[in-house]
C-alpha cells in the first residue's frame, strides 16, 4: 500500500510546486479531469474544478416561511410552520396573565399554571397524563407571564393528537379538587421564597419589581412574584374555574404548531378545541356566582419607587458571593406594535451587560457598552445589564447593577450616566455592531424549534398575523444614529422608575433621580 501511495504524493508535491511557479490553473484543472474522476483524489492545495453552467443569482429568502394561518368559526386561530424531524412543538398561547388579575384574588394566574397537566375529565390523575406524555416521548410546559400563559410541548410527530388531548383537558376540562389546589399555593410560596434566596434569581424578581414601580396598582404592575396579599390564600377553586372561564375563551387563544401537516392539524384543533365544551360551561355551577369582567384597560406607565431595605449576607454564606445591594433604573419605553420599538431593542443591544462571570454570548457581548464603559472601568460592580420589556400597549426600559452597599448610590449614578452620554449619539461601527448583534440573536434563537413556536404564537396574539424575523432583520439594518437619539430623548423625557434591594442607606432618594432625569443633569445624584 505504501508503495503504491509513492506516486500519488509524487503528483500532489508536484502540483503544489507548478502553484508556485505560477502556472495557470486551468490547465491544472484539465490535466485533474483527465488523471481522475474523483473529486477525493484532488490534492488538498488545490480548489476543486467546478464546472459552472449558469451564473449564480443571490436571491432572497423565501417569504412567508410556509407559515399558515386558519381562524376556527369559534374565533381561535391556528398557525402552524414548517420543520424537519421527527419531533415537533405544538401549543396554546393565552392572551392572560397577572396583568389581568384586576377584580380576582392576586396570584390566580400562577395557580393556574401550576395546576396544568393535573386531573381532568379525560384523566384521571397526573399519573395518567404522565403515562401517556412519556408514550408519546413528550416534554410538556406552563409557563405564564404578565400578558401571556403558554401551554406547550414536544413530542413525536405520530403523537400530535394525543398531546393535544392533554393540553386541551388541562386548558378547558380540568377537575380541581382542595388537594391540588392546595399543592399549587405551597409550590408557589416555595418558588417566591427560593428565589430571593439565590442570587442567580433575583434579576426576575427585580424585573417583577421594575413593573410595580413603573405601573402603580394597574395592569402590568400587578405583581406575579412574591404574593403575599391574604386573598391569595384563600383561593378557591371557583375563583380558578372564574378565572380560567375568562381568559380560556376561543378568540382569545392562538393554538400552533411547528412541523405538522397544516391541514391534519387544524382537524385535530376542530375536534378538542372547538366540538368539545368546557367543563363550566357543562357544570356552571362550579363557578362561583358573580364573575368580574376582564380589566382591558390600557396600561398607564406612573413611575415612581419601591425600596425594599434587607439583610442579603445570607446569600453570600457558603457561596461564592460578595454582599451585594441591587438597583434598577426603569424609563418608560413602547410597545411592540410601537414604530420606535426596533430602535428601542437595537438599543438595548448597544448597551448589552451581563454578570462579571458572563462570557458575554448573543444578546450581551463583550464589546457592548455595559462591558466595555461600565463594567471595565468599575471594578466593584458585580453586574450591569439593560432590559428592554415591551407588551401590546406600553413598555419600561430598565437598566439593573449590583454592587457592594457601600457603591450601591455610585452605581445608580453610573447607570444614570450611562442614558444622557447617548443624547452624543453613537459611533456607526458601534451602532452597526448593535444590529449585527441584535439580528444574530434573533436569527440563532429561531433555531431551536420551541422558539420558533413561542415567536410564531406571540406573533399571531399580538398583531392578529404571523411577522417573520426577515421583517424585523430588515427593519434592525434601517436603524440609524438619528433613531437612537429620537428614541433616547424620548425615555429621558418620562419619569423615572426606581427599585433598591438589600442594604440601601446610601441609596440616593426619588426625588433627586427625578430631577437628574429631568434635567440631565447628574449632581443631583451626588450626595454630600
Amino acid at each position: 500500500m505504501f508503495r503504491k501511495s509513492i506516486p500519488y504524493i509524487t503528483r500532489c508535491h508536484n502540483l503544489h510546486t507548478t502553484l508556485q511557479n505560477g502556472k495557470a490553473e486551468e490547465s491544472i484543472f484539465q490535466n485533474l479531469k483527465k488523471k481522475t474522476s474523483s473529486p477525493t483524489k484532488v490534492p488538498l492545495s488545490v480548489p476543486l474544478p467546478l464546472e459552472t453552467t449558469t451564473p449564480l443569482i443571490k436571491s432572497k429568502p423565501a417569504s412567508g416561511r410556509n407559515s399558515r394561518v386558519t381562524k376556527l368559526s369559534n374565533g381561535l386561530h391556528i398557525c402552524t410552520e414548517n420543520a424537519y424531524g421527527d419531533f415537533v412543538t405544538v401549543g396554546v398561547a393565552v392572551e392572560s396573565g397577572c396583568r389581568l388579575e384586576n377584580g380576582f384574588p392576586a396570584g390566580v394566574s400562577k395557580v393556574v399554571e401550576k395546576l396544568a397537566y393535573d386531573s381532568s375529565e379525560n384523566f384521571a390523575d397526573r399519573d395518567e397524563v404522565y403515562a401517556i406524555l412519556e408514550a408519546s416521548s413528550a416534554i410538556v410546559d406552563c409557563q405564564s407571564t404578565r400578558d401571556t400563559t403558554m401551554y406547550a410541548a414536544s413530542c413525536r410527530n405520530d403523537s400530535v393528537e394525543q398531546v393535544i388531548s392533554v393540553i386541551a383537558n388541562t386548558m378547558c376540562r380540568p377537575i380541581i379538587d382542595d388537594e391540588a389546589l392546595e399543592m399549587a399555593k405551597l409550590t408557589i410560596k416555595h418558588e417566591n421564597h427560593d428565589m430571593l434566596k439565590r442570587i442567580e434569581t433575583l434579576e426576575i424578581v427585580l424585573a417583577d419589581w421594575i413593573h410595580q414601580a413603573a405601573f402603580q396598582h394597574n395592569t402590568i404592575g400587578y405583581p406575579k412574584y412574591g404574593l403575599k396579599d391574604k386573598l391569595f390564600e384563600k383561593i378557591t377553586s371557583k375563583d380558578v374555574y372564574g378565572y380560567m372561564s375568562r381568559v380560556n375563551s376561543p378568540e382569545r387563544m392562538v393554538v400552533g404548531g411547528v412541523g405538522v401537516d397544516h391541514d391534519e392539524f387544524v382537524a385535530i384543533i376542530s375536534r378538542h378545541f372547538e366540538k368539545s365544551q368546557p367543563i363550566w360551561t357543562k357544570n356552571p355551577s362550579l363557578l362561583p356566582a358573580k364573575i368580574p369582567e376582564l380589566d382591558t384597560s390600557r396600561a398607564q406607565y406612573t413611575g415612581g419607587e419601591l425600596r425594599l431595605p434587607a439583610d442579603l449576607t445570607e446569600l453570600t454564606i457558603g457561596k461564592p458571593y460578595p454582599l451585594l445591594a441591587h438597583v434598577v433604573v426603569g424609563l418608560e419605553g413602547c410597545s411592540y406594535k410601537d414604530d420606535d420599538f426596533v430602535a428601542m431593542c437595537v438599543l438595548q443591544s448597544l448597551l448589552g451587560g451581563g454578570g462579571a462571570f458572563s462570557a458575554g454570548g448573543p444578546g450581551k457581548g463583550m464589546y457592548a457598552r455595559m462591558y466595555t464603559e461600565v463594567m471595565n472601568r468599575h471594578h466593584w460592580l458585580y453586574s450591569a445589564i439593560a432590559h428592554n420589556h415591551s407588551y401590546s400597549d406600553a413598555g419600561v426600559f430598565a437598566l439593573t447593577a449590583a454592587a457592594p452597599p457601600e457603591n450601591i448610590n455610585d452605581a445608580l449614578i453610573v447607570l444614570v450616566h450611562q442614558m444622557l452620554q447617548l443624547q452624543q449619539g453613537v459611533d456607526a461601527t458601534e451602532l452597526a455592531r448593535a444590529r449585527t448583534q441584535l439580528r444574530s440573536h434573533l436569527m440563532m434563537n429561531l433555531e431551536v424549534r420551541p422558539v420558533l413556536f413561542e415567536d410564531m404564537v406571540r406573533q399571531v396574539l399580538g398583531h392578529g398575523e404571523r411577522k417573520h424575523p426577515e421583517e424585523y432583520a430588515e427593519k434592525i439594518e434601517k436603524v440609524t444614529n438619528a433613531d437612537i437619539l429620537r428614541v433616547t430623548e424620548r425615555l429621558l423625557s418620562s419619569k423615572p422608575s426606581l427599585v433598591g434591594y438589600g442594604k440601601i442607606d446610601v441609596l440616593a432618594d426619588y426625588t433627586s433621580l427625578d430631577q437628574t432625569v429631568a434635567k440631565r443633569d447628574l449632581k443631583y445624584l451626588f450626595k454630600n
